[in-house]
């Protein structure tokens, strides 16, 4: 009977050790999956993060007013049958061309002679002394869009877009502390582009028809029509759906503009 126990003694023993082992080895199993979930989350959480900033849309300040978030390869053509390539920006105080400069600075572009100017991807025309985004081209007739920045919402807390910027308050342009005049240097300008007040914008869209500028919507075309286009013109408002502040439905009613001039 001793030595029963005594042969049984180390395989009890063993079994203990193998369980344990195992035990351990289930451990260090658990963990490993908890760091890589921990660190799956980490990087999943940190590239949303920058993901989000990338694509959080951008919003002009008092320091940084301009159209585009940076300056952007450009080319500005010229009446002479001359181009210049340049890096280009609207500055929102009257929609007028900056470019920087060779010695690093923000300068103001002469408008005489330029007829027409390319920022990325967008064109742009001067119209009434202001840069106006050409949307759509029928027979040299267009859709434009101006981008307006309510600066007296800044002076008074309850501007309005399109006030006029003639008030005695629009005047005192120093209270504003706008970035980018005078020429300024752009790195002085970058490194206070995140200090300023949000500027909210309103876009408003225009036809111009043969180089007279019409605000874009139904009372203004229908003024543009012969009387004898006008009971066109209701029946294509009413069965086209067309919406004032919708770029393609602007596009169709450029086309039945042209159509009928």
């Amino acid at each position: 009977m001793k030595n029963a126990i005594k042969r049984v003694q180390p395989s009890t023993r063993a079994q203990a050790e193998r369980s344990q082992a195992r035990l351990n080895y289930a451990e260090c199993s658990i963990l490993h999956e908890l760091k890589r979930i921990l660190l799956f989350l980490l990087v999943f959480g940190t590239t949303m993060a920058l993901s989000a900033q990338r694509y959080q849309k951008y919003k002009p300040n008092t320091k940084w007013p301009y159209i585009y978030e940076n300056f952007t390869d450009g080319t500005i053509y010229f009446d002479s049958n001359q181009k210049t390539k340049a890096q280009l920006n609207i500055h929102l105080w009257g929609n007028k061309l900056h470019y920087i400069s060779s010695a690093q600075k923000i300068l103001e572009a002469e408008t005489s002679g330029i007829i027409r100017v390319e920022i990325g991807g967008d064109a742009y025309i001067y119209n009434d002394q202001q840069l106006v985004k050409i949307l759509a081209a029928e027979q040299n007739n267009l859709v434009v869009e101006v981008t307006k920045a309510d600066f007296d919402a800044l002076f008074s807390g309850t501007g309005a877009y399109g006030s006029s910027l003639n008030s005695s308050a629009s005047r005192d342009l120093s209270s504003l502390d706008l970035g980018g005049l005078d020429a300024p240097e752009l790195g002085r300008l970058l490194q206070e582009r995140e200090d300023g007040r949000s500027i909210s914008l309103k876009q408003q869209y225009y036809f111009i028809i043969n180089n007279q500028q019409i605000e874009a919507n139904n009372k203004e075309v229908e003024k543009l029509l012969k009387d004898e286009d006008k009971d066109a013109w209701k029946t294509f408002v009413k069965q086209s759906k067309i919406k004032w502040k919708s770029i393609d439905s602007l596009k169709e009613v450029l086309q039945f503009i042209c159509q009928h001039l």
